[in-house]
């Protein structure tokens, strides 16, 4: 390394040989006086040179964790990985991943976050104290329509969850509204949709479903009417299986979730509509 380089180029040299985080590195470079090597024994005593030694390690375990603002009005969800249970359910480990939310809830945008530097850090700092690879697989930020209300659903063993916005027409009731997007949530947990309604489901995919449909049927030697029937209801059978408001609801499994959504909005004094659901499963 020449004299000439710059602090930045030796920053990024440093975290290429070590994996340590960028303020780790500048602060170690400082100490050794702009000596590479020298800041690669110092982030060694401290630890923090390992993690590019663990970085190949398979991450199978972690967390879904899950913020609301105050307000109600913007959530935020993240999805950690580690390499085992035992770590994954650490106090440490967790209080990351609460961070991570905090983070995305008061940074909202659209991208990818887990390649936002800032958060990468934030794994950094903690990963040498586990002794185990770690990564942000994934995180989400929603807020809510001025005329919409959110609300979330973590299971209990944190690791799946979803965040769901459903919107008021006419007076919003509001904790009504956040009632039923919780509602939402659980079910979209429970059931795991992949779509809010079937106008969402890509046309190529629906294609294939009903080729597939039409096949079987014709295979088994039914008559072309009777094909055509067959494959309508077995389609009407696939949107109850990946669309959020065609699933029957897990409060009864006798209606809808679209008729059980309608009797929460006359509850509330206004029409509720799902908007959108984000939901993350641990590892998938």
């Amino acid at each position: 390394m020449t004299t000439g380089t710059s602090l930045s180029e030796k920053i990024s040299v440093l975290r290429e040989k070590t994996g340590a985080g960028v303020m780790d590195c500048k602060r170690a470079l400082t100490d050794a006086q702009g000596e590479i090597d020298k800041a690669v024994e110092i982030l060694r005593k401290k630890g923090l040179a390992d993690v590019a030694k663990r970085s190949g390690r398979v991450t199978k375990e972690g967390v879904v964790a899950v913020k609301i603002a105050a307000d109600g009005k913007s959530a935020a969800m993240a999805e950690l990985l580690c390499e085992t249970d035992f770590v994954a359910k650490t106090p440490d480990f967790r209080k990351l991943a609460d961070d991570i939310c905090e983070y995305v809830l008061k940074n909202p945008k659209a991208g990818d976050y887990a390649e936002e530097q800032a958060l990468k850090d934030m794994v950094l700092a903690v990963a040498p104290k586990m002794g185990e690879n770690m990564s942000l697989r994934r995180a989400v930020s929603v807020t809510a329509a001025s005329n919409g209300a959110l609300n979330y659903y973590l299971h209990t063993d944190s690791k799946k969850a979803a965040i769901v916005e459903v919107v008021c027409e006419g007076t919003m009731n509001a904790e009504a509204a956040r009632n039923a997007a919780k509602e939402m949530a659980l079910q979209s947990v429970a059931l795991s949709p992949r779509f809010v309604r079937r106008e969402e489901v890509p046309a190529a995919e629906l294609e294939k479903e009903k080729e597939i449909y039409k096949t079987q049927a014709a295979n088994q030697g039914k008559p072309a009417a009777a094909v055509e029937k067959m494959t309508e209801g077995r389609i009407r059978k696939f949107y109850e299986e990946v669309c959020l408001v065609d699933q029957p609801s897990i409060r009864d499994q006798k209606e809808s979730v679209s008729a059980y959504l309608a009797k929460l909005g006359k509850e509330a004094g206004c029409t509720l509509t799902v908007k959108r659901f984000e939901r993350f499963l641990l590892g998938n």
